[in-house]
């Protein structure tokens, strides 16, 4: 009995000897783990301080003996707003167009973050009258948003416009005074209007007036001038300056028989309904010999149908002129649901009468319809006009 007893009392001492040796052993291992991280920490420390100085300065060749080299002396030099657009100017969009595009976006960023000392440098381009298309923009409208700049004088008039300022106003200005060019003129004038509205109205107008005495613009090369005189007179229009309607009737036939289009949209613009009876009177001038060129005064009228009674009696005599074509004669009617209307995707109860005005009109004329195409164009109308009331009457009920 004795002898199992003092093996079992032995066989403890042993279990705990082994549970205070494992005990050691742990604990030096955590600390030898603490350690090596310690270690691993400060090495990592130490690279990422040698990376950022190795990004800051240029690799030095230590002499010994040598002065010590300042951080100022091994910066790399900044490269100035000139070198900027010089590098621009040069600027190849093939064979890569997309790597192209981002050094033009990031070479505009660091004019706008070079501030005021970038105008001179901008200024010195512009007076050249040069520019370098970028062919990024094919629409007939003012390039006004855009991530890339149609042209690099676009890219500098909206740097000039982001730096501000006095100095960068009167650059702008003095751009908008001096070009020919309609859409920079447009460009410009509502440039100057958000920095500093009516400040350069004036300015604005007389270049505007300007650019309207010369002779268009024939077949320009760049899709940025294919509305040349849109562009000049959307400052008039912008302005609400009628002070041009007098001699914008008096150029609305051009010597050579066409109509100009650009000077009807200015008169419809700032006249309004008046602009139906000026479309009347040009509808015979025997200067407009050709029926096409006479549409855009009928398509006038169809603006005010249904809303004004001149404007019906005109677009009635309008559609049944057998001198036009079927085609303009069966645009005319089909877009009575379209044209006149603010917003045609975005109906509402206040455009009911108008609606029902011109179904009235349709139901009235289709039993005497001139000819086969006028009837099918009626029936058309008709139905698209049905379907806009009753989209306004019974919206669809949206899902849940």
């Amino acid at each position: 009995m004795k002898t199992a007893f003092v093996c079992i009392v032995t066989g403890i001492a042993c279990v705990l000897a082994a549970m205070f040796v494992s005990q050691r052993l742990n604990a030096r291992h955590a600390a030898e783990l603490a350690a090596q991280q310690t270690a691993w920490q400060q090495e990592k420390a130490d690279l990422e301080a040698a990376l950022a100085n190795a990004k800051g300065a240029e690799r030095l060749v230590v002499v010994p003996g040598a002065p010590a080299v300042t951080a100022a002396a091994v910066a790399p030099a900044k490269t100035t707003p000139a070198e900027i657009v010089a590098r621009l100017r040069a600027l190849k969009f093939a064979p890569s167009r997309a790597r192209a595009s981002r050094q033009a976006i990031h070479d505009l960023e660091e004019l706008i973050a070079a501030g005021p000392a970038a105008l001179p440098a901008i200024r010195e381009f512009l007076a050249r009258n040069e520019d370098v298309d970028w062919d990024t923009f094919s629409g007939g409208g003012v390039p006004d948003d855009f991530v890339l700049p149609a042209s690099l004088r676009f890219g500098l008039f909206d740097v000039a416009k982001r730096i501000g300022g006095e100095e960068a106003e009167k650059l702008l200005l003095a751009t908008l005074s001096s070009t020919a060019r309609g859409v920079e003129l447009a460009w410009l004038a509502r440039a100057l209007q958000e920095m500093v509205p009516n400040k350069y109205r004036d300015d604005a107008l007389a270049a505007a007036r300007l650019l309207l005495a010369r002779a268009p613009v024939a077949n320009p090369a760049s899709p940025l001038d294919r509305r040349d005189r849109d562009h000049i007179f959307s400052v008039l229009t912008m302005y609400n300056d009628a002070s041009y309607v007098s001699t914008a009737q008096a150029q609305l036939i051009q010597l050579d028989g066409t109509l100009d289009r650009s000077a009807l949209k200015y008169l419809q613009q700032l006249l309004g309904q008046q602009v139906v009876m000026l479309a009347e009177q040009n509808w015979n001038d025997p200067r407009l010999a050709d029926p096409a060129k006479r549409e855009p005064l009928a398509r006038v009228a169809l603006n005010f149908v249904g809303a004004d009674p001149r404007a019906n009696e005109f677009y009635v005599k309008a559609i049944n002129d057998l001198s036009l074509s079927q085609s303009d004669r069966k645009n005319l009617i089909e877009d009575l649901n379209q044209d006149g209307f603010p917003n045609k995707k975005g109906l509402t109860a206040n455009d009911l009468p108008l609606i029902q005005n011109r179904i009235a009109l349709i139901e009235q004329l289709a039993p005497g319809a001139t000819d086969p195409v006028n009837l099918a164009a009626f029936k058309e109308a008709h139905k698209d006009l049905v379907n806009m009331r009753e989209r306004i009457l019974r919206p669809p009920v949206p899902p849940q």
